[in-house]
């Protein structure tokens, strides 16, 4: 076929200023998107990486059944993901596994942004076609392609910022089939993206409902019956395109020996998803505010004022009809009551899941910025007839021209948000709203920045962090999760920003009353000025004295540095509980040869193993500033079933050695290097405190 090239030359004249616009909208859209990538891991990416993986490996060895991965189902993001995966191991030549992750991260996250940026271009295509008016396309596209909390979710491998752009390119293109008085090309685009909406995760199928109330409002209704017939073909070629879309993309719902279990999979993790909350435990509950704080908290202020703006304006100028007076919305009235339809009926469906997260209602982000871009553009034509009227006819000109200010304002506001937050755009909140640990934060930024300072710091240590394998990533420490941090050989425990907020009786708790409420971190991770991971050193008792068997004493000299001392802790090991027989002696001494203070005496078989064991005084004693001795020692144990004391040998916690002796006269020769696992305990108002407590202390 030969191609006119007078033909070819008139399309690009034609066309040639939304050429030039769709280009700055991939450079707007792309930068901040496509740069910086790799350098955190959120939560859910090291799942969706390696489920990736294993689909396109799945689709290699045609085991089309293992390439039911997930039942989000999230099969463009393992495409995408997938085969980034796959280009990147053959150009490194490193096998895929989740201790190499590193190689594989900027590579994930690059698939799915290079992806929602080409979308942001299509999304334009679609707004110049549906509104006819450049002005409120563009400074809508840009908006989208600007708007921090849309920019985040871009820049991770996940599902749900593709979900974003998928359906609301959908929306746009059913509507545009509405208006176009059901052209049949506008139903496949828009069959086509719904199909990928769908296939990206289950929450698309609102397109179903969406599709019918577009048709309805068009007048179309079981009364004209000749219309209603030719939309219900229509809806089937839609739907048929859909379903075929589905299980040719998605080999594992068709292409396998027992399509039907794969189809009650989905369908039961489908059902637990809208059931079960994202903690598991609790039991199904609505709670009809979250997605009104995430309205509040998440959306910029530009959307919340011109959006607000823009419905004052529909009823104003709905009023101006009433009265038969001239009208002028910079969008359709049917546009925008499906728009705000789209809004109002996805939150209300989310809402009635028990799952819930501020990125679960992100699809509604580019409609909010579409109407906010209409009431800014409505906000400068106001503002434009308001001059043209009041100034002279030499000035006018200029002057009409003033109110593109507003646009450009909105557009520079929106790009230093994004400037500042790079590359921490999923971590934005609105700033006209006081920011609180109680906040939906956090969901891996952050982390690489503990990583970087264990490696300078302590690259051999053993750490415990709510987010073990994310921090993993990026550092040679040996991370474990939290629930490891009483370990004897966990030095560092890492708290996180998103832990807080949580119900009352969530574990997460625990820990923020155990490290973050009483200790002072030695390193604290910011994400655009706020504090998002906390970093506390605990003592480590790595080494043990030997049992404590009958003549064996053990003990140290200790520095009281505060009033009011209510007792000890002292760290001691059974032996995986072989030590059941005995008595613990345990003494306080003025010093190691003299008069005793206080002693305690309990049964060795009340003794945990590897546990702190604490020994409160009848009353507090005022001794600051003065030294105690702490010695050891057990009765009635025998060889291989005494407990034993840990110790540290490669920290000074103390300013003198420890003392280990075959009798409690401890000459010179009892000296050792180390620090016995001996922690004073204090009663600082009306808590008990630690000496390793030193928020609470100070």
């Amino acid at each position: 076929m030969r191609i006119n090239k007078n033909t070819v030359g008139a399309w690009f004249h034609q066309y040639r200023v939304d050429i030039f616009i769709i280009g700055v909208l991939l450079v707007v859209a792309g930068l901040p998107r496509l740069l910086d990538l790799g350098l955190f891991l959120t939560a859910d990416e090291k799942n969706w990486i390696g489920r990736s993986y294993e689909f396109i490996q799945a689709f290699k060895d045609f085991r089309f059944n293992d390439m039911l991965q997930t039942t989000h189902p999230g099969v463009t993001a393992l495409w995408l993901i997938g085969g980034a995966v796959m280009i990147k191991m053959f150009f490194v030549g490193v096998p895929f596994s989740f201790a190499s992750l590193i190689y594989f991260v900027t590579a994930a996250q690059f698939s799915v942004a290079l992806v929602i940026t080409f979308l942001i271009a299509v999304t334009y295509i679609l707004l110049r076609r549906l509104l006819g008016n450049r002005s409120v396309a563009l400074l809508g596209t840009l908006m989208i392609a600007l708007d921090p909390f849309l920019i985040g979710y871009s820049r991770v491998a996940h599902v749900d910022a593709l979900l974003a752009h998928f359906l609301f390119a959908a929306v746009l293109a059913t509507i545009i089939y509405r208006q176009s008085h059901f052209a049949r090309r506008f139903l496949v685009i828009s069959a086509v993206l719904t199909g990928l909406a769908v296939l990206t995760k289950a929450p698309a199928v609102f397109m179903v409902p969406f599709f019918w109330l577009a048709v309805i409002t068009d007048g179309v209704t079981m009364r004209s019956w000749l219309k209603f017939k030719k939309r219900l073909r229509d809806f089937g070629l839609w739907l048929l395109i859909v379903v075929v879309m589905f299980v040719t993309i998605w080999p594992a719902i068709l292409w396998v020996p027992d399509p039907q279990g794969n189809v009650l999979v989905l369908k039961r993790d489908l059902g637990r998803a809208a059931l079960t909350p994202h903690h598991m435990v609790e039991d199904y509950t609505l709670n009809p505010t979250h997605y009104l704080f995430t309205l509040v908290t998440r959306v910029n202020p530009v959307l919340h004022i011109f959006v607000i703006f823009f419905i004052g304006v529909i009823l104003w100028q709905t009023n101006r009809a009433r009265r038969g007076q001239p009208t002028a919305l910079a969008i359709s009235t049917a546009t925008l009551w499906l728009l705000l339809a789209y809004i109002v009926f996805f939150v209300i469906m989310m809402t009635l899941g028990a799952k819930k997260g501020d990125r679960y209602i992100l699809p509604i982000w580019p409609a909010l910025n579409l109407i906010a871009a209409a009431g800014i553009v409505m906000a400068a034509k106001i503002v434009g007839s308001i001059v043209a009227e009041k100034w002279t006819a030499a000035t006018r000109s200029w002057l009409l021209t003033a109110y593109l200010i507003l646009p450009i304002v909105v557009v520079g506001y929106l790009a230093s948000q994004v400037y500042v937050y790079h590359p921490y755009a999923i971590a934005y909140s609105n700033p006209l709203f006081a920011d609180n640990l109680s906040q939906e934060l956090g969901w891996g930024e952050g982390l690489e920045q503990v990583g970087a300072w264990l490696d300078a710091h302590a690259p051999e240590a053993v750490v415990a962090s709510w987010y073990p394998e994310e921090l993993g990533t990026y550092t040679t420490a040996h991370v474990a999760h939290i629930n490891a941090h009483e370990q004897g050989r966990v030095r560092f425990i890492v708290v996180y920003r998103n832990m807080f907020g949580r119900e009352p009786d969530h574990y997460a708790n625990n820990f923020i009353d155990e490290y973050f409420k009483k200790k002072v971190p030695v390193f604290v991770a910011h994400v655009a000025g706020k504090e998002f991971a906390w970093v506390y050193e605990k003592r480590v008792y790595e080494q043990v004295v030997g049992e404590l068997v009958p003549g064996l004493h053990v003990g140290q000299v200790v520095m009281i540095e505060y009033d009011e001392l209510l007792g000890l802790d002292l760290l001691l090991a059974t032996y995986s509980g072989k030590a059941t027989s005995g008595m613990l002696i345990v003494k306080l001494k003025a010093g190691p040869l003299a008069p005793i203070i206080y002693e305690w005496q309990l049964p060795v078989s009340d003794l945990e193993d590897n546990r702190w064991l604490t020994l409160r005084l009848p009353q507090t004693l005022s001794l600051k500033g003065q030294e105690v001795f702490v010695e050891i020692q057990a009765e009635g144990t025998t060889l291989g079933q005494a407990p034993t004391l840990r110790y540290a040998r490669d920290f000074n916690y103390r300013p003198t050695n420890m003392l280990i002796s075959a009798d409690a006269s401890f000459p010179a020769a009892a000296q050792k290097p180390g620090d016995l696992a001996i922690r004073l305990r204090y009663l600082r108002g009306s808590q008990e405190a630690t000496e390793e407590d030193d928020r609470l202390l100070q």
